[in-house]
């Protein structure tokens, strides 16, 4: 998340419109006084806005990571699993090759 500071002084903050003249009555420095106020909320919601997307995009990063992790086990029992049965065949075929060399040496 990028936060905008560009911001160096009070006078940086408020709206354009308001120019850089030092209030010279009151209603001119609440004026002053409300213009920043809202400027700074302004700022502030953007700050916040901004979290609030980045913190939406990490919890769909975080979903998008447990389902890599368990299509990868999965994956990986699958590859066990096949592993195994390849064995077995190979054991079974052994078997099976050691039983016919016998009979055949049997009748011989």
């Amino acid at each position: 998340m990028k936060i905008d500071t560009k911001f160096g002084s009070i006078w940086d903050e408020l709206p354009h419109e308001t120019g850089k003249k030092i209030p010279e009555t009151q209603a001119e420095a609440m004026d002053f006084y409300h213009a920043a106020e809202a400027s700074v909320t302004n700022s502030t919601m953007k700050i916040w806005d901004a979290h609030n997307d980045m913190m939406a995009k990490s919890a769909e990063l975080r979903k998008v990571s447990a389902r890599k992790k368990i299509i990868e086990r999965q994956a990986q029992e699958r590859i066990e699993q096949a592993r195994e049965l390849t064995e077995k065949a190979i054991e079974d075929k052994e078997k099976y090759s050691k039983d016919l060399e016998t009979k055949t040496l049997k009748k011989f």
